[in-house]
C-alpha cells in the first residue's frame, strides 16, 4: 500500500501522530483497507482531528466576531438564547465533521462492496475461462488486474497479485491476506472456496465454472427481482406523480370556485414545491435500486 501522505497530512500526523497512533482501532484499520484508502489508521486519525479543530476554532472566530462585535456595532443586542447558540454551534459542527470523516472510511467500503457484488458474476466467467486454459491462479489474478470493465475487482485482484509479486508470499497467503480486507462478503466467500478447494486437492477448473453458473443464476434472480420492483414503482410514479397530481389540480380549484373562497396560495405550494418533491423523491429511491442491482 502506498502511504505517502501529502504536505497537509504531513503537517496532522507531525502535530498529533503520538497520540493518535495509540488511539487507532482495528475497525478503522479495516476499513481503510476495505475503501482501499491508501493511508495509515494513526495517520488518517491525525488528518482527521486537525480538520475538526480547524473548523472548530474557525467557526468560533467567525460567530464571535458577528455575533458579539459586528451585531453589537450596528445596535443588535444577543439575548442569553441565542448568544449560546451562536458559542455552542461552532461545537456541533466541529463535532458533526468528527463524525462524517470518521464514518467516510466505513461508507466508501460498503460502497466498494457493491460494486464488487455488481461485477462478481461476469469476472468469474472471464476467471472460468482462463481456468479451463490451463492458466495458473497468479496469472488469472493478473490478467484480471488488467481489466478495467470489471470495475473494484480489477483493484481487488491488483492487490492479490502484488502481494506475490512485490511482498513475496505464495498465491494461498496472498488470497488470505485480501480476504481479511475484502469489504464483499460475496468475493470473501469465493477467495475462501479457492483456498480450501486448493488445499484439499481439488479441480480450481471445476469450482469455477460452478461458482460463475452460480452467481450468474444469482445476477439473474437480482435482474429479475429489480425489474419488479421497477414496475411496481412506475405504476406509483403514475399514480402519484401523474394522475394524483393532475386531479389534485383539477378538484381543488374547483372546489374553490364553488365555495367562492379561491386562494391561490395552496396551489403555488403545490406546483412548485410538493411535485418537484414527488419527482426527486421518486428519482433517488429508483437510482439507489438501480445501483444495488
Amino acid at each position: 500500500m502506498n502511504i505517502t501522505l501529502n504536505n497537509y497530512q504531513k503537517v496532522c500526523y507531525r502535530w498529533f501522530g503520538t497520540l493518535t497512533e495509540r488511539r487507532a482501532n482495528n475497525k478503522l484499520k479495516s476499513d481503510l483497507q476495505s475503501a482501499h484508502m491508501e493511508i495509515r489508521a494513526g495517520a488518517y486519525l491525525s488528518y482527521v482531528l486537525f480538520n475538526t479543530i480547524i473548523v472548530t476554532v474557525t467557526l468560533f472566530a467567525v460567530f464571535i466576531t458577528f455575533g458579539f462585535v459586528l451585531l453589537p456595532i450596528m445596535g443588535v443586542q444577543l439575548d442569553m438564547f441565542l448568544s449560546l447558540i451562536f458559542l455552542l454551534l461552532p461545537i456541533l459542527v466541529g463535532g458533526m465533521t468528527y463524525g462524517i470523516m470518521m464514518f467516510l472510511p466505513g461508507s466508501k467500503a460498503k460502497a466498494r462492496g457493491k460494486k464488487i457484488d455488481l461485477y462478481l458474476a461476469y469476472a468469474l466467467n472471464f476467471i472460468s475461462a482462463m481456468s479451463s486454459a490451463g492458466v495458473t491462479p497468479t496469472e488469472i489474478f493478473k490478467s484480471l488486474s488488467k481489466q478495467d470493465i470489471y470495475g473494484e475487482i480489477k483493484e481487488e485482484a491488483s492487490w492479490i497479485y502484488r502481494d506475490v509479486t512485490l511482498l513475496g508470499v505464495d498465491i494461498i497467503s496472498a488470497i488470505r491476506a485480501n480476504i481479511q480486507r475484502t469489504p464483499s462478503k460475496k468475493f470473501k466467500e469465493f477467495l475462501q472456496g479457492v483456498i480450501v478447494t486448493v488445499t484439499s486437492g481439488g479441480s480450481l477448473k471445476s469450482y469455477f465454472m460452478n461458482k460463475a453458473n452460480q452467481y450468474m443464476w444469482e445476477n439473474r434472480q437480482q435482474q429479475k427481482q429489480l425489474l419488479e420492483s421497477l414496475g411496481i414503482m412506475a405504476e406509483s410514479y403514475v399514480t402519484a406523480a401523474v394522475a394524483g397530481i393532475l386531479l389534485l389540480l383539477i378538484v381543488i380549484p374547483l372546489m374553490m370556485i364553488i365555495s367562492g373562497d379561491f386562494n391561490p396560495t395552496f396551489l403555488y405550494v403545490l406546483i412548485f414545491m410538493v411535485v418537484p418533491l414527488i419527482h426527486m423523491g421518486f428519482a433517488v429511491v429508483i437510482k439507489g435500486m438501480s445501483q444495488g442491482a
